[in-house]
Protein backbone atom coordinates (compact mmCIF):
# COMPACT_ATOMS: atom_id res chain seq x y z
CA UNK A 1 0.00 0.00 0.00
CA UNK A 2 1.22 3.76 -0.92
CA UNK A 3 2.94 5.80 1.83
CA UNK A 4 0.26 9.21 1.54
CA UNK A 5 1.86 11.93 3.25
CA UNK A 6 -0.57 14.53 2.09
CA UNK A 7 -4.37 14.17 1.01
CA UNK A 8 -6.20 16.88 -0.13
CA UNK A 9 -9.86 16.55 -0.39
CA UNK A 10 -12.18 19.20 -1.96
CA UNK A 11 -9.95 21.90 -0.71
CA UNK A 12 -12.20 25.62 -1.79
CA UNK A 13 -10.65 29.05 -1.57
CA UNK A 14 -13.29 31.92 -2.28
CA UNK A 15 -12.37 35.17 -1.80
CA UNK A 16 -15.08 38.07 -1.41
CA UNK A 17 -15.17 40.84 -4.18
CA UNK A 18 -17.60 43.84 -5.12
CA UNK A 19 -18.79 41.31 -7.88
CA UNK A 20 -19.47 38.35 -6.19
CA UNK A 21 -17.23 35.10 -5.19
CA UNK A 22 -14.38 34.68 -6.78
CA UNK A 23 -13.47 31.20 -6.90
CA UNK A 24 -9.37 30.96 -6.50
CA UNK A 25 -9.81 27.13 -5.54
CA UNK A 26 -13.00 25.08 -6.77
CA UNK A 27 -13.03 21.84 -4.77
CA UNK A 28 -9.89 20.28 -6.29
CA UNK A 29 -8.38 16.71 -4.74
CA UNK A 30 -5.42 14.88 -5.03
CA UNK A 31 -2.56 12.76 -2.56
CA UNK A 32 1.13 12.62 -3.08
CA UNK A 33 3.30 9.88 -1.70
CA UNK A 34 5.97 10.36 0.57
CA UNK A 35 9.03 11.29 -1.37
CA UNK A 36 7.38 11.79 -4.26
CA UNK A 37 6.82 15.33 -6.11
CA UNK A 38 3.72 16.34 -7.55
CA UNK A 39 4.01 19.38 -10.13
CA UNK A 40 0.98 21.59 -10.45
CA UNK A 41 0.88 23.14 -13.29
CA UNK A 42 -1.79 25.87 -15.33
CA UNK A 43 -1.60 29.27 -16.72
CA UNK A 44 -1.07 32.58 -14.66
CA UNK A 45 -4.24 33.19 -12.16
CA UNK A 46 -5.39 29.71 -12.46
CA UNK A 47 -5.10 28.72 -8.42
CA UNK A 48 -1.74 27.01 -7.78
CA UNK A 49 -0.10 29.65 -5.37
CA UNK A 50 -3.18 29.80 -3.67
CA UNK A 51 -3.63 26.41 -3.52
CA UNK A 52 -0.05 25.73 -1.82
CA UNK A 53 -0.59 28.29 0.47
CA UNK A 54 -4.25 27.02 1.97
CA UNK A 55 -2.55 23.80 1.82
CA UNK A 56 -0.21 25.17 4.74
CA UNK A 57 -2.49 27.29 5.61
CA UNK A 58 -0.91 30.48 5.06
CA UNK A 59 -4.20 31.33 4.32
CA UNK A 60 -7.34 29.84 5.48
CA UNK A 61 -9.17 26.96 3.30
CA UNK A 62 -13.05 28.32 2.67
CA UNK A 63 -13.71 24.12 2.75
CA UNK A 64 -12.23 21.05 2.00
CA UNK A 65 -9.88 18.84 4.24
CA UNK A 66 -6.04 19.07 3.84
CA UNK A 67 -4.77 15.90 5.63
CA UNK A 68 -1.08 15.46 6.31
CA UNK A 69 0.22 12.31 7.91
CA UNK A 70 -3.40 11.91 8.79
CA UNK A 71 -4.27 14.45 11.07
CA UNK A 72 -6.60 16.88 9.14
CA UNK A 73 -4.20 20.59 9.04
CA UNK A 74 -7.71 22.47 9.20
CA UNK A 75 -8.79 21.48 12.41
CA UNK A 76 -5.68 22.32 13.99
CA UNK A 77 -5.30 25.09 16.96
CA UNK A 78 -2.97 27.55 16.62
CA UNK A 79 -0.24 25.89 19.08
CA UNK A 80 -0.72 22.18 17.10
CA UNK A 81 -0.30 23.94 13.97
CA UNK A 82 3.19 26.10 14.52
CA UNK A 83 4.23 22.49 15.43
CA UNK A 84 3.14 20.81 12.41
CA UNK A 85 4.46 23.59 10.37
CA UNK A 86 8.23 22.19 11.35
CA UNK A 87 6.96 19.47 9.23
CA UNK A 88 5.94 21.88 6.00
CA UNK A 89 7.71 23.95 4.54
CA UNK A 90 7.40 26.66 1.69
CA UNK A 91 10.04 28.23 -0.61
CA UNK A 92 8.64 31.27 -1.96
CA UNK A 93 8.72 32.72 -5.63
CA UNK A 94 10.86 36.23 -5.63
CA UNK A 95 14.18 35.28 -3.70
CA UNK A 96 14.58 38.95 -2.71
CA UNK A 97 11.40 40.16 -1.44
CA UNK A 98 10.94 36.60 0.74
CA UNK A 99 13.93 37.95 2.39
CA UNK A 100 14.41 40.87 4.91
CA UNK A 101 17.23 43.10 3.21
CA UNK A 102 17.89 44.20 6.97
CA UNK A 103 19.41 40.88 7.94
CA UNK A 104 22.54 38.49 7.04
CA UNK A 105 22.70 35.23 5.71
CA UNK A 106 23.29 33.78 8.91
CA UNK A 107 20.58 35.47 10.41
CA UNK A 108 17.95 35.17 8.07
CA UNK A 109 18.64 30.96 7.80
CA UNK A 110 18.94 31.58 11.79
CA UNK A 111 15.47 32.82 12.12
CA UNK A 112 13.80 29.65 12.09
CA UNK A 113 15.64 27.80 14.70
CA UNK A 114 15.59 31.09 16.90
CA UNK A 115 11.76 31.07 16.31
CA UNK A 116 11.03 27.50 17.05
CA UNK A 117 13.50 27.21 19.83
CA UNK A 118 15.42 24.91 18.25
CA UNK A 119 19.02 25.62 19.16
CA UNK A 120 19.60 28.48 21.50
CA UNK A 121 23.35 28.16 22.03
CA UNK A 122 24.99 30.82 20.31
CA UNK A 123 28.09 28.62 19.03
CA UNK A 124 25.40 25.65 18.34
CA UNK A 125 23.52 27.72 16.36
CA UNK A 126 26.49 29.00 13.91
CA UNK A 127 27.36 25.45 13.90
CA UNK A 128 23.88 24.31 12.69
CA UNK A 129 24.05 27.89 9.91
CA UNK A 130 27.08 26.51 8.55
CA UNK A 131 25.81 23.31 7.94
CA UNK A 132 22.45 24.39 6.26
CA UNK A 133 24.51 27.23 3.97
CA UNK A 134 27.32 24.07 3.00
CA UNK A 135 24.21 21.60 2.19
CA UNK A 136 22.10 24.49 -0.22
CA UNK A 137 25.86 25.58 -1.41
CA UNK A 138 26.46 29.13 -0.14
CA UNK A 139 29.84 29.72 0.61
CA UNK A 140 31.62 30.30 3.91
CA UNK A 141 32.50 34.13 3.47
CA UNK A 142 28.93 34.88 2.50
CA UNK A 143 27.96 34.24 6.22
CA UNK A 144 27.77 38.12 7.31
CA UNK A 145 26.46 39.22 3.83
CA UNK A 146 23.33 40.84 2.83
CA UNK A 147 20.29 39.66 0.41
CA UNK A 148 21.19 42.90 -1.96
CA UNK A 149 24.74 41.69 -2.07
CA UNK A 150 23.83 38.46 -3.77
CA UNK A 151 22.53 37.37 -7.27
CA UNK A 152 19.35 35.42 -7.62
CA UNK A 153 20.58 32.01 -7.60
CA UNK A 154 22.49 32.63 -3.78
CA UNK A 155 19.37 34.79 -3.04
CA UNK A 156 17.47 31.39 -3.69
CA UNK A 157 19.51 29.08 -1.81
CA UNK A 158 19.21 31.36 1.37
CA UNK A 159 15.32 30.52 1.01
CA UNK A 160 15.74 26.51 0.29
CA UNK A 161 18.50 26.86 3.59
CA UNK A 162 15.25 28.66 5.42
CA UNK A 163 12.75 25.70 4.47
CA UNK A 164 15.12 23.30 5.35
CA UNK A 165 16.20 24.52 8.79
CA UNK A 166 13.28 22.67 10.72
CA UNK A 167 14.36 19.18 9.22
CA UNK A 168 10.65 19.17 6.97
CA UNK A 169 9.31 16.19 5.34
CA UNK A 170 7.13 18.12 3.12
CA UNK A 171 7.64 21.66 1.22
CA UNK A 172 5.59 23.37 -1.04
CA UNK A 173 8.12 24.77 -4.00
CA UNK A 174 6.17 28.04 -5.14
CA UNK A 175 7.69 28.85 -9.13
CA UNK A 176 11.28 28.79 -7.18
CA UNK A 177 13.10 29.08 -10.70
CA UNK A 178 10.99 31.38 -12.19
CA UNK A 179 13.09 34.73 -11.81
CA UNK A 180 16.21 32.82 -12.28
CA UNK A 181 18.03 32.72 -15.73
CA UNK A 182 18.46 29.32 -17.41
CA UNK A 183 21.83 28.30 -16.41
CA UNK A 184 21.24 29.11 -12.19
CA UNK A 185 17.33 27.62 -12.91
CA UNK A 186 19.42 24.15 -13.62
CA UNK A 187 21.55 24.33 -10.29
CA UNK A 188 18.40 24.70 -7.91
CA UNK A 189 16.55 21.94 -9.98
CA UNK A 190 19.23 19.63 -9.36
CA UNK A 191 19.86 21.08 -5.84
CA UNK A 192 16.10 20.46 -5.01
CA UNK A 193 16.40 16.70 -6.65
CA UNK A 194 19.44 15.95 -4.64
CA UNK A 195 17.89 16.90 -1.08
CA UNK A 196 15.04 14.81 -1.92
CA UNK A 197 16.56 12.06 -2.78
CA UNK A 198 18.91 12.45 0.67
CA UNK A 199 16.83 13.47 3.00
CA UNK A 200 13.65 11.70 1.69
CA UNK A 201 11.69 15.20 0.78
CA UNK A 202 7.67 15.57 -0.56
CA UNK A 203 6.98 18.55 -2.78
CA UNK A 204 4.40 20.00 -4.36
CA UNK A 205 6.22 22.08 -7.02
CA UNK A 206 3.80 24.75 -8.21
CA UNK A 207 5.11 25.88 -12.24
CA UNK A 208 3.92 27.55 -15.36
CA UNK A 209 7.06 26.19 -17.42
CA UNK A 210 5.71 22.29 -18.32
CA UNK A 211 9.07 21.66 -19.75
CA UNK A 212 10.60 22.33 -16.38
CA UNK A 213 7.76 20.26 -14.29
CA UNK A 214 8.37 17.36 -16.67
CA UNK A 215 11.63 16.73 -15.56
CA UNK A 216 11.31 17.70 -12.11
CA UNK A 217 8.18 15.34 -10.84
CA UNK A 218 6.54 12.28 -10.50
CA UNK A 219 3.12 13.28 -11.02
CA UNK A 220 1.56 16.43 -12.90
CA UNK A 221 -1.64 18.02 -12.20
CA UNK A 222 -2.83 20.61 -14.53
CA UNK A 223 -4.73 23.35 -13.26
CA UNK A 224 -7.58 25.78 -15.12
CA UNK A 225 -9.55 28.35 -12.99
CA UNK A 226 -9.40 26.61 -9.37
CA UNK A 227 -9.56 23.38 -10.97
CA UNK A 228 -7.76 20.30 -11.89
CA UNK A 229 -8.66 18.80 -15.31
CA UNK A 230 -6.09 16.29 -15.80
CA UNK A 231 -3.87 14.33 -13.33
CA UNK A 232 -1.46 11.58 -14.24
CA UNK A 233 2.26 10.75 -14.19
CA UNK A 234 4.72 12.70 -15.93
CA UNK A 235 5.74 10.70 -18.70
CA UNK A 236 2.03 9.33 -19.32
CA UNK A 237 0.86 12.90 -19.01
CA UNK A 238 3.49 13.99 -21.72
CA UNK A 239 2.81 10.78 -24.18
CA UNK A 240 -0.56 10.89 -23.81
CA UNK A 241 -2.69 14.16 -22.70
CA UNK A 242 -6.12 13.47 -23.07
CA UNK A 243 -7.57 16.84 -21.82
CA UNK A 244 -7.61 19.32 -24.53
CA UNK A 245 -6.76 22.20 -22.10
CA UNK A 246 -3.85 19.74 -21.51
CA UNK A 247 -3.27 18.90 -25.25
CA UNK A 248 -2.88 23.00 -26.14
CA UNK A 249 -0.50 23.71 -23.27
CA UNK A 250 1.92 20.28 -24.13
CA UNK A 251 1.90 22.33 -28.00
CA UNK A 252 3.42 25.49 -26.75
CA UNK A 253 6.22 24.51 -25.38
CA UNK A 254 9.18 25.30 -27.67
CA UNK A 255 11.36 22.85 -29.39
CA UNK A 256 14.92 23.23 -29.69
CA UNK A 257 15.28 21.28 -32.87
CA UNK A 258 14.10 23.16 -35.75
CA UNK A 259 14.01 20.42 -37.94
CA UNK A 260 11.04 19.11 -36.03
CA UNK A 261 7.86 20.39 -36.51
CA UNK A 262 4.90 20.23 -33.89
CA UNK A 263 1.31 21.76 -34.67
CA UNK A 264 0.21 24.38 -32.18
CA UNK A 265 -3.16 24.23 -30.80
CA UNK A 266 -4.12 27.53 -30.11
CA UNK A 267 -6.92 28.52 -27.79
CA UNK A 268 -8.93 30.94 -28.77
CA UNK A 269 -12.79 32.47 -27.23
CA UNK A 270 -13.53 34.12 -24.13
CA UNK A 271 -12.70 32.84 -20.04
CA UNK A 272 -14.53 31.97 -18.05
CA UNK A 273 -14.98 34.54 -15.20
CA UNK A 274 -13.93 32.95 -11.75
CA UNK A 275 -16.69 35.40 -10.04
CA UNK A 276 -19.85 33.11 -9.49
CA UNK A 277 -18.47 30.72 -12.13
CA UNK A 278 -21.87 28.74 -13.70
CA UNK A 279 -21.81 25.10 -13.44
CA UNK A 280 -20.24 23.91 -16.27
CA UNK A 281 -17.18 23.10 -17.76
CA UNK A 282 -14.49 25.81 -17.27
CA UNK A 283 -12.97 25.49 -20.59
CA UNK A 284 -16.74 25.15 -22.20
CA UNK A 285 -16.01 28.47 -23.93
CA UNK A 286 -12.27 27.92 -25.57
CA UNK A 287 -12.43 24.22 -25.74
CA UNK A 288 -12.73 23.27 -29.68
CA UNK A 289 -14.77 20.29 -28.88
CA UNK A 290 -17.24 22.11 -26.43
CA UNK A 291 -21.26 20.66 -27.36
CA UNK A 292 -24.17 21.43 -25.22
CA UNK A 293 -23.03 18.28 -23.43
CA UNK A 294 -20.07 20.21 -21.70
CA UNK A 295 -22.54 22.54 -19.92
CA UNK A 296 -22.51 19.77 -17.19
CA UNK A 297 -19.52 20.59 -14.92
CA UNK A 298 -17.47 17.22 -15.87
CA UNK A 299 -15.75 15.38 -12.26
CA UNK A 300 -12.19 13.94 -11.87
CA UNK A 301 -12.47 10.73 -12.75
CA UNK A 302 -9.72 7.98 -12.92
CA UNK A 303 -9.93 6.77 -16.90
CA UNK A 304 -6.86 4.96 -17.05
CA UNK A 305 -4.46 3.62 -13.36
CA UNK A 306 -3.12 6.94 -11.89
CA UNK A 307 -4.62 8.35 -15.31
CA UNK A 308 -7.42 11.45 -14.16
CA UNK A 309 -9.63 13.87 -16.31
CA UNK A 310 -12.29 15.83 -16.06
CA UNK A 311 -14.05 15.85 -19.51
CA UNK A 312 -17.21 14.89 -20.82
CA UNK A 313 -16.49 13.72 -24.34
CA UNK A 314 -13.81 11.65 -23.13
CA UNK A 315 -15.69 8.31 -24.91
CA UNK A 316 -17.17 10.37 -27.74
CA UNK A 317 -13.99 11.59 -28.80
CA UNK A 318 -11.98 8.45 -28.47
CA UNK A 319 -9.58 9.82 -26.98
CA UNK A 320 -8.89 6.74 -24.51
Amino acid sequence: MADVILEVKDLKKYFKTKSGMLHAVDGISFSIERGKTLGLVGESGCGKSTTGRAILRLIEPTAGQVLFEGKDVSKLSRHQLRLARKDMQLIFQDPFSSLDPRKTVAQLIAEPIVVNRIITDKKKLDERVAELMYTVGLAPRLFNSYPHELDGGRRQRIGIARALALEPKFIVCDEPVSALDVSIQAQILNLLKELQQDMGLTYIFITHDLSVVNHFSDDIAVMYLGQIVEKAPSVELFDHPLHPYTEALLSAIPIPDLSERRERILIKGEITSPINPPDECRFYKRCNYATDACRKNPQLREVKPGHFVACNRLEELNRL
